[in-house]
This record gives C-alpha cells, sequence and structure tokens, in this order.
C-alpha cells in the first residue's frame, strides 16, 4: 500500500489507514471490473485520445477512438457486452459530459477520500458516519454500482 495520511494525530490516522487496507481488500469484490479496465484504457491512452489537447476526452473522442482501436482484443471484448456511451457515463464522476485525466485514474482521488475521512473523524467524533461516509466514497470512486455500494455501506454500518 505504502499511502499513510499523517497530520499528527495518529490514533485517527491509524483507523483512516486500516479502514484504507479494508476497503482495497473488499475493492475486487464491490468493483465493476468492466468500468475499471475501460478507465484504464482512457488513462492509458488519454493523450491520443485528446485530439483537441483540452486535457479533457469527449464522448466524440472516446467514440472515435474505440472504433480506431478495434483490433485491441481486450478492448473488443470490453466493448461486445458494453455500450461506450454507457461506460464513459459511468466513469464521469461529476456528470459533467467530460473525462478528465483524474476521472480515469480512482486511485488519484484516494488521498483526498482519506483526508476527507480523516477531518470528518476530527470535527464530528463518530468514528461509524464516518467509516460509512469513507465507504460511499471510495464505492464511488471505484465505479461500484448502486446495489454494492448500498451492501458495502451497510455492511460498515453492521461493523462499527
Amino acid at each position: 500500500m505504502g499511502l499513510q495520511v499523517s497530520n499528527g494525530v495518529q490514533p485517527e490516522t491509524g483507523l483512516i489507514n486500516q479502514l484504507y487496507t479494508k476497503a482495497q481488500d473488499y475493492a475486487a469484490k464491490l468493483l465493476n471490473s468492466d468500468e475499471l479496465d475501460f478507465a484504464q484504457y482512457l488513462d492509458k491512452s488519454f493523450d491520443s485520445i485528446d485530439k483537441d489537447k483540452d486535457n479533457t476526452l469527449s464522448k466524440n473522442e472516446i467514440a472515435t477512438a474505440t472504433v480506431r482501436d478495434q483490433r485491441n482484443e481486450e478492448l473488443k471484448k470490453l466493448l461486445e457486452n458494453h455500450d461506450v456511451n454507457d461506460l464513459t457515463d459511468s466513469i464521469d464522476k461529476n456528470k459533467d459530459g467530460q473525462i478528465t485525466k483524474d476521472e480515469t485514474n480512482p486511485d488519484s482521488n484516494v488521498p483526498d477520500i482519506l483526508k476527507s475521512a480523516l477531518r470528518e473523524i476530527q470535527t464530528t467524533k463518530d468514528f461509524g458516519l464516518a467509516a460509512q461516509n469513507f465507504t460511499l466514497n471510495m464505492c464511488k470512486n471505484y465505479y461500484a454500482n448502486e446495489t454494492l455500494t448500498s451492501l458495502a455501506t451497510n455492511a460498515v454500518s453492521c461493523l462499527v
């Protein structure tokens, strides 16, 4: 893992790191792997897909790239089961119709999610609520669908 959150408050930091480790352990079970695979494709190909060099990918740019890359066996298999627009919509976290580099790499958002959870613990002192919100944010971050997100948050509720 290697990721550590530290602002001098050791008990909360330890809790956040434990939550992060647990979340990573369960992530494989919760992730929609097709959406994650598509996000990784976009991440790796971002610069070549971004034809207008505006640091965002439009649906048109993504559709053009997927047609161009039809020889990519992994992408071809992925698109046999999914519509490219649905995959794009699921990766577009802020629903602005554009995909940014950060949206294609869910790991880039983890430090902010951890900091937010730590702030919530420090301000509310409600570890249960913080754990639920942390789980919710991690699920959203890793493209888990609504049902799995609900199951994960309910499971955390039972644990805390």
